[in-house]
């Protein structure tokens, strides 16, 4: 008996995955969970997993953070993440993190059947088209931000986010380094880093996509106490 873990908190496309798993043969056993926490505490019980299908948008989940926190925990059993983003630099970081497959969720039923049998014979899978470069983020007008920038935000580390907000707050390298009682190089190797992570070429697109995402996320907690 092989038993998969589904992470994810759409309840009828968890569903829908659960059902698409068990017809790939009697001997499958799915486990499901509609949280991160859910997720870890199935673990946590001894449960005997030979795959975790890992969604990166779920509540308690950090991004690309969490695959690499499971990966910590159960370093044994891979890892898979099936997600509705289609960003090509999110999917490396995954790999990076210890991820062995991502699996857009736009993906046929028998593409994602297909995904999971060479996962489980001990391969390896990517999309081979379908996924955006993410090249520049900070073009957008308005202060919605899709999730896929929200992820490149929380792959930052906290040193990172903040020479960040030290940024925001208009402070140059030389300031930012005495804040942080760090080296000037050591700023510099932070601020080429975000750069890269946010998809930005300049510290003023990278002040801006901060800023917005700042305020998406106050309008998005300010939706959560009104509910």
């Amino acid at each position: 008996m092989r038993t998969i873990l589904v992470a994810d908190d759409h309840p009828i496309f968890r569903e829908a995955l659960a059902g698409t798993l068990k017809a790939l043969d009697e001997r499958v056993d799915v486990l499901e969970s509609g949280s991160f926490g859910e997720a870890v505490e199935q673990i946590a019980a001894g449960a005997d997993i030979d795959l975790i299908l890992l969604d990166l948008r779920m509540p308690g989940m950090s991004g690309v953070k969490g695959v690499r926190s499971l990966r910590v925990r159960c370093p044994d059993v891979p890892v898979a993440v099936i997600s509705a983003l289609a960003d090509r630099y999110v999917m490396r970081e995954c790999f990076d993190a210890g991820a062995v497959a991502y699996i857009p969720k736009s993906l046929s039923r028998d593409a994602i059947i297909a995904a999971v049998r060479t996962i489980l014979d001990g391969g390896s899978y990517a999309p081979a088209d379908g996924m955006e470069a993410g090249g520049d983020v900070a073009g957008d007008e308005d202060n919605v931000l899709d999730d896929a920038v929200r992820c490149r935000f929380e792959l930052l580390t906290n040193q990172q986010r903040k020479v960040l907000e030290l940024m925001a707050e208009g402070q140059l390298n030389k300031q930012i380094a005495h804040v942080i009682d760090v080296q000037i190089t050591t700023v510099k190797a932070h601020v080429s880093s975000l750069l890269q992570k946010l998809g930005v070429s300049s510290r003023t697109q990278a002040v801006i996509l901060y800023q917005k995402y700042r305020r998406s996320l106050s309008a998005s907690n300010g939706r959560d106490q009104r509910t």
